[in-house]
């Protein structure tokens, strides 16, 4: 008898255990749902801001490829560069996915294919997270060349335009939708003409836009994994 009741203590004790990590095994599953579905939300304001950063630097480029540049209105070279010269990092809300790791709680949702798709998807962070840190000293020196050859006060006109808010210029790259046709088409000087300086700062546009088609293209594979974990998620632990 007293087998017995040590036998079914442990298999009530055991049967406990194994209730206790399903139900935290589907916490997690929620919180990192919720995780990837802010980090989606992140991904596809990054992108279209990057797309307006890249199209900049291709204008910025064409337009210093010019042999005269100072008959070009010195307000699209401002403007051009004011997008250009943009920094912008993706930041990952990775704090379930760190947690699940550190505390070996990553067994708790048993299904290999799932973890190999979150495991996937952290992959797809530290990506994107390398590409950012080996560009970024470039934007930097690229803002050091820039001061060489902009007025600062101009930038600080395209500053006050509100139409060029994080909030709002991630939706349109028209200087009409912008009110800036104005600024565009008034001849702003340049502090500096010389040739080969130009020449150098057309280079950095044309690597600053190849370097964001990098991350743009990762940014579609990180959604893509998102999505997938997001997708395998509901269907392990049945929640919408």
């Amino acid at each position: 008898m007293l087998f017995l009741a040590v036998t079914l203590g442990f298999f009530v004790e055991n049967q406990r255990e194994h209730y206790i990590e399903k139900k935290r095994a589907k916490e997690f599953a929620r919180l990192l749902a919720d995780d990837l579905n802010f980090d989606i939300a992140e991904l596809n304001t990054a992108e279209r801001v990057l797309g307006h950063i890249i199209k900049a630097g291709d204008s910025l480029a064409l337009l210093l490829s010019d042999n005269n540049v100072q008959k070009i209105p010195g307000g699209k070279l401002y403007y051009y560069e004011y997008w250009s010269g943009w920094r912008w990092s993706i930041i990952s809300r990775d704090a379930t996915l760190q947690q699940l790791k550190n505390s070996g709680s990553l067994r708790y949702l048993g299904n290999a294919e799932l973890i190999r798709k979150i495991l996937g998807y952290e992959e797809s962070i530290r990506v994107i997270s390398m590409l950012q840190n080996k560009y970024e000293p470039e934007k930097a020196e690229n803002w050091k060349l820039v001061q060489k050859v902009f007025y600062q006060e101009y930038f600080n006109i395209l500053d006050k335009n509100p139409a060029l808010t994080r909030d709002s210029t991630v939706k349109s790259f028209t200087t009409e939708s912008a009110g800036l046709d104005n600024f565009i088409n008034k001849n702003y000087p340049l502090y500096n003409y010389d040739q080969n300086i130009l020449f150098e700062l057309k280079n950095w546009a044309y690597n600053s836009s190849r370097n964001y088609r990098v991350i743009v293209r990762d940014i579609a594979t990180m959604r893509t994994k998102a999505h997938d974990v997001i997708d395998a998620l509901k269907k392990e632990y049945h929640f919408k």
